[in-house]
């Protein structure tokens, strides 16, 4: 039995492995793999070869538009044009044709030609033209360049950020950015990253006394006393060492902390990622456009495919900040075709171009498919051939094909487990034969699409559910999975390692608005498809054996996979559209043992996550932004106090507490954290506690307190915090063998209240006509508690009227409680605007 069941193996193995050089092949062009005994050469048909050279030749082509941008192309050729004119009319003596310049181009060009030994045979006059043509180019490069350096002297400028009307110098600065580069024409995704400043480093002094200023209202005085002395005493002897080390990074690097970032804060750690450090975001806030699971998925997925055929050809607009101040798009080059690879002792992240991949992963009751969303010739699958493929899934689990075991079934619940385990059990049952092959599909597939049999009705559940999935339903590597659920709501889960959350949330609204604005839906809820397309037979669906009424051909409902070929998985369809091909696992006992150890320690974590939905609206007693608007306070610094209130309220103290800053203002920035808690904060929390306080004291403190959060928000912005320039200290201090007890001392403080605020808005998509449009917004997404024993808290002003928020602990913690939280956010903002009424 044993020898059969390893010849079964040998020719899986041999199967797949054969139909995954052939992908590779025509993807990349001719592929050569060693095999047992031999080697395999797969060399792809003519047609692929031309969509190599034409893909590659678009690349190349958006790398030169970005180059010359703001200028066209064909103001570009024109100038060359010109240019050569003017040289061939030039007599042999003019400056163009023998002046030191000509004379030095035309060395170049003898000592080139020599290379290939070309000289002889090539007339004067062809060698005259094009060392015209490319000193032409050249020369449009320089100046290309030069416009760049004075652009990014221009995005330097920072002081249109702490103004509350722009000055004269802000609106002189804003109209050259916009006449000399923004206005021109549109740009390509990348066509700012040259342009992008650097980060600077910010001054020690100025690092140090933030970093005292930010904990004096949070520790005894005794102890502050003796922080400060040690600080200054760091400040004086080991700082200015590595603050230089620090500076040179800056120049010969991206950015200066960022990658360290990476590194050391989310792939050094051995934490598990599930609920600690992956996120979710939700849908739309009270409107699911089809409640048919299937053709939900497809749309989003055609979508998601449109999105990245922009991205990939870089058509997708650059986020320009009040139509003059572009920001870093860097971090949408790992949105697709990426997945964190777990290791011993650091992760890494595997990134695939976009062009190489042509196919996702679906998850459904418990086994993974590979599903093309590209056609062979790099275009998008419609809707409806994508939403058959997943009806195929849908009606072969269970039926045409045996359920999965218990061990396959959990899988996933690998990714959410401490990750040395995990790369522990990767090395060893997932590095070669079949499991190593459909491992590669999964975590080189575009992304992950997970139909989910929970039908969830409240916000809260759709949170628990999209974050954690029980555990064993999320592949927490990937940098995304898509989440359907079988009454058509649907979310996203992300892994946080690669972008940030606004990445994440950009691709998401897109996608969704897109789906709305495009009708993507017929009468019955499935994806639209031609009128014309051929009649075949519908697909079976587990159970009666009957055909699903979703299913059954008629107006308007055909399907474009047929059921004849079904044991053939290269069979194409008759949109020419392969068979969903399942992904097959090796299950040994000892696997398998492993995977039910998984899933009882990731089930256990979704046990302990106490997550909690809601919003805070005018229409149930509440208000909006607009009513802090209305008295002059930044809604940001508002909210960030009636937190720190309802906190106070919640725990009898303040502690450190964290709000996410952007910081892509600069070239491969990330983010800086915003010290929410000062004394001005403080002094509000207490007065506003305290029924003796006058009413005018308290509102005076509110706004001195905002007043503060907004100015160390607009320095955080601006690449001067404190967080992220101590920690590079601490990363230069240990690889030069420094011992610096107050950057110790630093990472030692924990954050009780983490929380991060999400934009709204991100796209240009018009949804006035719409009579639905209030509920097409995302009541935006949440994440679990950075420390065991405190909160996480996301929220999203989603305009005048409401305010969502996403509030999360441990029930393991015994002092925290997210429902007792919310309800003191809401008592915190109610008491807040009582003092302004």
């Amino acid at each position: 039995m044993a020898e059969a069941r390893q010849a079964v193996h040998s020719i899986r193995v041999s199967s797949l492995h054969l139909d995954s050089l052939t992908t590779r092949a025509k993807l990349r062009g001719p592929q050569i793999h060693g095999v047992e005994g031999g080697a395999v050469i797969v060399i792809p048909a003519p047609k692929y070869f031309v969509r190599l050279v034409q893909n590659k030749f678009k690349h190349g082509w958006n790398h030169f538009q970005s180059a010359i941008w703001p200028a066209p192309v064909w103001a570009v050729l024109l100038a060359i044009s010109v240019f050569v004119a003017v040289v061939m009319q030039s007599p042999p003596e003019h400056f163009f044709r023998c002046g030191p310049i000509a004379n030095a181009l035309w060395w170049v060009d003898e000592h080139f030609v020599a290379v290939f030994g070309l000289g002889p045979y090539l007339p004067k006059i062809v060698r005259v033209i094009y060392i015209a043509m490319w000193a032409a180019l050249l020369s449009i490069l320089i100046v290309a360049l030069i416009q760049r350096y004075f652009m990014r002297i221009l995005l330097n400028y920072k002081k249109w950020m702490y103004e509350s009307k722009p000055s004269m110098m802000t609106m002189a600065w804003g109209g050259m950015l916009r006449f000399f580069f923004l206005g021109q024409r549109e740009p390509l995704l990348y066509a700012f990253q040259s342009a992008m400043p650097r980060q600077p480093v910010p001054p020690i002094k100025q690092t140090i006394e933030k970093y005292l200023r930010s904990i004096e209202p949070l520790i005894p005085a005794d102890q502050f006393e003796l922080q400060k002395k040690e600080a200054l005493r760091f400040a004086a002897s080991e700082a200015p060492r590595l603050q230089r080390y620090l500076v040179l990074k800056s120049w010969f690097s991206g950015n200066y902390v960022s990658d360290w970032w990476e590194k050391y804060v989310y792939l050094r750690s051995r934490t598990p990622i599930l609920i600690n450090s992956n996120y979710y975001g939700l849908g739309f806030n009270n409107y699911i456009p089809t409640s048919n699971q299937t053709a939900r998925a497809a749309a989003l997925i055609h979508q998601y495919m449109l999105f990245k055929l922009d991205l990939d050809s870089e058509k997708l607009q650059p986020t320009v900040v009040k139509g003059a101040v572009p920001i870093c798009m860097r971090q949408y080059e790992r949105l697709f075709s990426t997945c964190r690879i777990p290791g011993r002792d650091t992760d890494v992240i595997k990134h695939l171009d976009g062009a190489d991949v042509i196919h996702i992963a679906v998850l459904y009751k418990g086994s993974f498919w590979r599903v093309n969303t590209f056609s062979d010739n790099g275009n998008a699958l419609e809707a409806y051939q994508i939403q058959d493929q997943l009806d195929f899934i849908r009606a072969s689990v269970g039926r045409a094909l045996p359920a999965p075991l218990s061990a396959e079934a959990n899988l996933p619940a690998l990714t959410g487990i401490d990750r040395s385990h995990w790369a522990q059990i990767r090395e060893t049952y997932f590095a070669e034969g079949l499991n190593r092959i459909s491992l590669d599909v999964l975590e080189n597939a575009i992304m992950v699409v997970h139909l989910d049999d929970a039908a969830p009705t409240t916000w809260t559940q759709t949170g628990n559910l999209a974050l954690h999935g029980n555990g064993n339903t999320r592949w927490c590597d990937k940098s995304f999975n898509l989440v359907v659920f079988s009454n058509g709501e649907a979310a996203v889960h992300a892994e946080h390692t690669w972008a940030d959350a606004p990445v994440i949330a950009h691709a998401w609204e897109w996608v969704l608005l897109h789906e709305v604005t495009l009708g993507m839906y017929d009468a019955g809820g499935d994806c639209k498809r031609p009128a014309s397309l051929t009649l075949v037979p519908a697909v079976p669906v587990p159970g009666d054996g009957k055909a699903s009424p979703n299913l059954t051909p008629g107006p308007g409902r055909t399907s474009s996979i047929s059921t004849a070929s079904f044991e053939e998985k290269n069979t194409l369809t008759s949109a020419g559209v392969p068979l969903p091909s399942r992904l097959e696992w090796l299950m040994w006992p000892e696997l398998e043992k492993a995977v039910l150890e998984a899933v009882g320690t990731t089930a256990q974590m979704c046990k302990d996550l106490d997550l909690v939905v809601g919003c805070y609206q005018d229409a149930e007693g509440g208000y909006g932004k607009g009513f802090m608007k209305k008295h002059r306070c930044g809604p940001d610094a508002w909210i960030q106090l009636a937190l720190q209130i309802a906190y106070f309220r919640d725990q009898g103290a303040l502690h450190l507490t964290y709000e996410s800053a952007a910081v892509r203002l600069f070239n491969e920035g990330r983010t800086e954290t915003i010290r929410s808690v000062s004394l001005e904060s403080r002094r509000a929390v207490e007065l506003v506690c305290d029924p003796a306080a006058s009413k005018e004291d308290k509102i005076k403190a509110i706004k001195d307190s905002a007043q503060q959060h907004q100015s160390y928000s607009r320095d955080a912005g601006c690449g001067k915090g404190v967080d992220r320039h101590l920690f590079a200290l601490y990363v230069a201090a240990q690889g030069l063998g420094v011992e610096a007890q107050f950057l110790k001392d630093f990472l030692g403080l924990q954050y009780k209240l983490s929380t991060s605020q999400i934009p709204q808005r991100q796209t240009s998509v018009k949804l006035d006509k719409l009579p639905y449009a209030t509920d097409l917004l995302s009541p935006s997404g949440g994440f679990g508690p950075v420390a065991d024993d405190g909160y996480g808290v996301s929220y999203m002003m989603a305009d005048d009227a409401r305010t969502f928020f996403h509030v999360s602990s441990k029930r393991s913690a015994g002092n925290t409680d997210s429902e007792r939280f919310r309800k003191e956010i809401w008592k915190a903002l109610d008491d807040l605007r009582a003092l302004f009424e």
